[in-house]
């Protein structure tokens, strides 16, 4: 008579290793070369912007204070208004939303870990797709739009720590979005343009809920150069965005546990 064999039962994936796992399949995911060409050129086209506007200012007409004041609002309005939001929109709503309808999930889940870390992962895998594609080009449109004058580098340092700030939270939010609407990419270019890009208009109320507001604070305080901005103070905008991150990926967490993938 044989013995029974035991049966095994699968050990549970730290969170570490899940979250590392994940990060490695979903990455590759993201990175097509459609949207790298595509969204490479949007970055490419506010350099040569800002570079054209830079060169176009008359040296001696405005005093050093007016371009860096220009460098920093052209970084603010085509970097953090609509870079930022539309690179971070594109990956962060296909890292998990595409991957659950082709299937690219199912892999993920024959694995015996929680949906955290999957999260977390998955946002990770979007913000380093997007990350060289916003902070980049919005410093350095920025500082070429301040026609590089002297304090033209804190433009471009400020303009890279909002463009990064920015895109992480941007990033989790999205994520969220792709898990709990289908064409994710029309809901979210409808919040860019309607809600991000009108809010900091609309009044302080209307400023506070939106990303762009906390992010334009960022640009304004770290350079320490006045831009003309209304901004929160530089806790108050970190702290924002660092809870709109964690929050969007706390909820996308639970989103996904509650999904059925196939």
């Amino acid at each position: 008579m044989t013995a029974p064999v035991p049966s095994r039962t699968r050990r549970h994936v730290p969170s570490l290793r899940a979250a590392a796992l994940t990060y490695r399949v979903l990455v590759r995911q993201v990175l097509t070369p459609g949207k790298m060409v595509a969204l490479g050129g949007l970055g490419a086209l506010m350099m040569l912007v800002g570079w054209l506007v830079g060169l176009n200012t008359v040296e001696g007409e405005r005093g050093a204070a007016d371009l860096l004041r220009d460098g920093a609002g052209y970084a603010d309005g085509f970097g953090l208004i609509i870079i930022v939001p539309i690179v971070s929109l594109v990956f962060g709503s296909s890292v998990l939303g595409e991957t659950r309808e082709d299937g690219t999930l199912v892999y993920l889940w024959l694995r015996p870990m929680t949906r955290a870390p999957v999260v977390v992962g998955a946002a990770a895998a979007a913000a380093t797709a997007a990350l060289p594609l916003t902070v980049i080009p919005t410093a350095v449109g920025g500082w070429l739009a301040a026609d590089r004058v002297a304090g033209s580098a804190d433009v471009a340092l400020a303009a890279a720590a909002a463009a990064a700030l920015g895109t992480a939270a941007y990033s989790s939010l999205f994520v969220l979005i792709g898990l709990l609407v289908k064409k994710p990419i029309i809901w979210g270019i409808g919040y860019v343009l309607l809600w991000e890009g009108l809010a900091v208009g609309l009044g302080d109320f209307a400023a506070r809920l939106s990303l762009r507001g906390y992010t334009r604070s960022v640009l304004s305080r770290v350079g320490e150069i006045d831009y003309g901005f209304d901004p929160h103070t530089t806790t108050t905008a970190l702290v924002v965005l660092a809870a709109v991150s964690v929050a969007g990926l706390a909820l996308a967490a639970i989103r996904l546990n509650r999904l059925e993938v196939d």
